[in-house]
């Protein structure tokens, strides 16, 4: 599964890329709005941070500017994706993108006819908002489950991204039907990395007895 994060935090980037588990950044308008940087150097910062793809949206509302603005963003670099909301008009931009050959993630997405139209117009990514749909439906899980499994049965190139987590047992959960990824805020990822007691303790029993033991790690050979 891949795992991305959702942010503008460089230092946050820079982490989760020196921990080897970064796949990718996603970015939207309000957190490039919180950055305090223009578009584009925000977008310059994160891709010189990591090797990964990065995510940017359009803000048009109409398909035509929706495309002018993805083609923008796609000559900055061929390492964004562009982001599309699923409305009538976000639909028939990610099906010009695509005979265009530039990537989409389609977003802002709630329920399993969002994510069929996604992938039948051939987004790379669809990003359901799980927490938002797990708040809205008793089955959330499920939901997300028959999201999968539409794709799954007709066979369509699209990955789901799980979107909007708020605990790291979402993150579990994704694991558990599939998804193909999530995409984490600074908060759920820090808690998600965090040391397990357990491991802490072992480390520090296996450290004792080496102590004690007065042992030395064997010399390199010439």
């Amino acid at each position: 599964m891949e795992i991305w994060l959702d942010t503008s935090d460089l230092d946050l980037i820079e982490k989760a890329k020196s921990l080897g588990i970064l796949h990718g950044v996603t970015t939207n308008p309000s957190i490039a709005a919180k950055s305090g940087l223009s578009l584009e150097d925000l977008l310059s910062k994160i891709l010189a941070i990591q090797p990964g793809p990065v995510t940017a949206q359009v803000t048009a509302e109409d398909a035509a500017e929706m495309v002018r603005q993805g083609e923008a963003l796609r000559k900055f670099s061929d390492r964004i994706i562009v982001k599309v909301p699923v409305t009538a008009e976000g639909l028939k931009a990610i099906a010009r993108f695509n005979e265009s050959h530039i990537p989409t993630m389609a977003t802002a997405v709630f329920n399993l006819n969002q994510v069929l139209l996604a992938a039948s117009a051939k987004a790379q990514y669809i990003a359901p908002y799980f927490s938002h749909i797990c708040e809205e439906e008793r089955e959330g899980i499920e939901v997300m489950q028959s999201m999968l499994r539409l794709l799954n049965r007709y066979q369509f190139s699209s990955k789901i991204i799980a979107a909007s987590l708020r605990t790291p047992e979402q993150i579990r959960e994704c694991c558990e039907m599939g998804a193909h990824a999530v995409t984490l805020n600074g908060k759920v990822f820090h808690e998600f990395i965090e040391d397990h007691p357990q491991t802490v303790k072992s480390v520090d029993r296996f450290n004792h007895d080496w102590k004690e033991a007065k042992m030395d790690l064997p010399k390199a050979r010439c």
